[in-house]
């Protein structure tokens, strides 16, 4: 069905769903806790959307844009701007106010869409504001027929090296190309009648699952940010409500997996990893656990629309270096050249370039980046992704790393210039250099920031958290006198690793951990963190706490208090705050805007 919708042009995925709504009307379409919306359901609460939109002018060519927690409320709002002939783009309403703010300016869009829990951090603007809940009348869903298959279908911002985010526009034609493809290389897992979604809708990640299941007549399950951080209700979950599919980041599935059993956090038949490199070691113990599960590792830039190649990973790629990073979808072109755009012979390491139906249209507003990264080679458009990889003979490719500075850090895309950028703002900084380093050759990859001047660390997170998303903030924060440079006039990064082991520590002036508990939670925290000292008052965070060392935390402390809750640790970010919490009865708390976005 996708298959003959990707060739007409006048048909869209707004136009795939309506035609799923009409043959599987009582079918569950998207779940969210105990909310559960059937195709007929979701396509009435989109309809009403949609005649909103259509009511204040919102048509073919705009955007919408949304500022929603994850919720069945996310695929409401993705449907109705389809329906009106909009693209959507989904702001993470754990960003802060600053930034999305600076998002919808650059973005232009005609309406905004939010719920009561956003809605006052929607500053004024041209543009509509609707507040979505679940009372809303019904309307039928209608698709603008003006729609055409090279339309915006939705935008998504990966970080700029200028300082800037980028803004990747991706068309209709590329979203159903995806469609069409991931449902021809996992055909032979059929049947999948359910998807889980661990990414907040801003990502680029997830939208294997929420198009995967919205397009096809399958059951979309949304777990919120508690959930996915939470190897214990997200096992809760899955056991009340199994899914089929599950899309994820490596690294979310291995820290979940080392705070609790993997087989508990596994879907039924398929395993979508994506996002960065898959370790071996992580493959191999998830076909331990489940030997009957099929496991994909995708791999693509936004760019090139969700996944541009995918690998479906077996027992013997679990013993080399590398999992390889799969076949080309049908309908993407991919190829391997060398610094003249030469095409190099199989075996031998090259930049990629993706080009075909998968191509974004470019970014938002930059004609300039555009031009520079959306090239014409042979009469060809490409899109020069930056990776170094290798072709097998087979057309198999194998991910090595990348050319230039970009980093992957829990599935984020980071240009080190925009958080040098963005150092460079804070009170008291002179010079600051990014870069990516890991505790361990096997370990995730973190952010590391070497800054000259006089500022805190604690004084530098907390003017970053002001203005970058958390996914930007670095997990290490390195004050140096200098930064070294090698021969080539580049930062030396050896060098300032070893200028920063070598600076003498000072004493530290926050208070220690005062009586039993807190010692306990002190300690656990120096070890997760790799600090010699934790004062009782600082925050976690400040100290370079991530949602993945969260849930180090989370699992040593259940140790000692089996009731505790990862959410615990969002509400009471401090050694003292938390002893305290734990010297009572566990309560179920909310996380706070403090939880670290995947």
């Amino acid at each position: 069905m996708i298959d003959s919708q990707t060739r007409d042009p006048a048909r869209t995925a707004a136009h795939v769903f309506a035609q799923v709504a009409a043959e599987k009307p009582h079918r569950p379409a998207v779940r969210y806790g105990s909310t559960v919306l059937t195709y007929a359901e979701l396509a009435d609460s989109a309809g009403s959307v949609a005649a909103w939109l259509r009511e204040r002018g919102v048509g073919r060519g705009d955007v919408v844009a949304t500022v929603l927690d994850r919720s069945h409320r996310c695929a409401v709002a993705v449907l109705a701007a389809w329906a009106v002939g909009a693209a959507y783009v989904h702001l993470e309403p754990t960003d802060p106010d600053a930034r999305i703010a600076a998002l919808l300016e650059s973005v232009g869009p005609r309406a905004v869409l939010t719920d009561g829990a956003h809605q006052g951090r929607v500053p004024e603007g041209p543009y509509a504001v609707a507040s979505l809940s679940d009372g809303h009348p019904a309307a039928p869903y209608r698709v603008d027929d003006r729609t055409h298959h090279d339309d915006l279908a939705y935008a998504v911002f990966t970080s700029g090296s200028t300082g800037v985010p980028k803004t990747v526009e991706v068309t209709q034609r590329a979203l159903l190309n995806f469609c069409a493809g991931f449902r021809k290389v996992t055909a032979a897992v059929e049947p999948l009648d359910s998807f889980g979604v661990t990414t907040t809708f801003a990502a680029d990640i997830g939208k294997a699952s929420v198009y995967g299941a919205l397009l096809s007549g399958a059951r979309l399950d949304v777990y919120d940010r508690a959930t996915t951080l939470d190897p214990e209700l997200l096992a809760a979950e899955l056991r009340a409500h199994p899914v089929s599919a599950l899309t994820c980041t490596p690294s979310l599935l291995e820290a979940l997996a080392s705070e609790g059993r993997i087989s508990g956090l596994l879907p039924g038949r398929l395993l979508v990893l994506i996002g960065e490199p898959l370790p071996p070691r992580l493959a191999a113990a998830v076909l331990d656990a489940s030997p009957g599960i099929e496991i994909h590792n995708g791999y693509g830039p936004a760019e090139a629309t969700i996944a541009a190649t995918v690998h479906r990973v077996v027992a013997a790629d679990t013993g080399g270096e590398r999992v390889p990073v799969g076949h080309a979808l049908p309908g993407v072109v991919a190829r391997v050249l060398d610094d003249a755009c030469v095409p190099v012979a199989d075996g031998v390491p090259g930049v990629l370039y993706l080009g075909g139906e998968c191509l974004a249209r470019g970014y938002r507003g930059d004609a300039e980046t555009t031009a520079a990264k959306f090239v014409t080679v042979g009469g060809e458009r490409l899109y020069r992704t930056d990776d170094l990889v290798v072709r097998a003979e087979d057309g198999c490719f194998d991910f090595l790393g990348r050319v230039d500075g970009q980093l992957k850090i829990r599935g984020n895309r980071v240009e080190p210039g925009e958080v040098e950028t963005a150092l460079l703002t804070v009170p008291g900084v002179r010079l600051a250099v990014v870069t990516g380093e890991r505790s361990a050759e096997d370990a995730p990859m973190e952010m590391a920031a070497y800054v000259v001047g006089g500022a805190e660390r604690a004084e530098i997170v907390a003017w970053l958290t002001e203005r970058l998303p958390a996914a930007l903030i670095p997990s290490r924060i390195h004050p140096v006198p200098r930064i070294p440079v090698n021969m080539n006039g580049k930062a030396d990064f050896a060098a300032l690793r070893a200028l920063a082991a070598s600076q003498v520590p000072q004493k530290p002036s926050a208070e220690g951990p005062v009586g039993a508990v807190e010692e306990t939670v002190a300690q656990i925290w120096r070890e997760v963190l790799g600090r010699d000292h934790v004062g009782r008052h600082e925050r976690f965070a400040d100290l370079g706490g991530t949602s993945f060392k969260a849930l180090g935390v989370y699992g040593r402390l259940r140790r000692h208090y089996p009731e505790f809750g990862i959410a615990q640790l969002y509400a009471h970010p401090t050694v003292a705050e938390l002893a305290r919490a734990l010297g009572g009865p566990a309560a179920s708390v909310s996380p706070s805007t403090e939880v670290i976005e995947l």
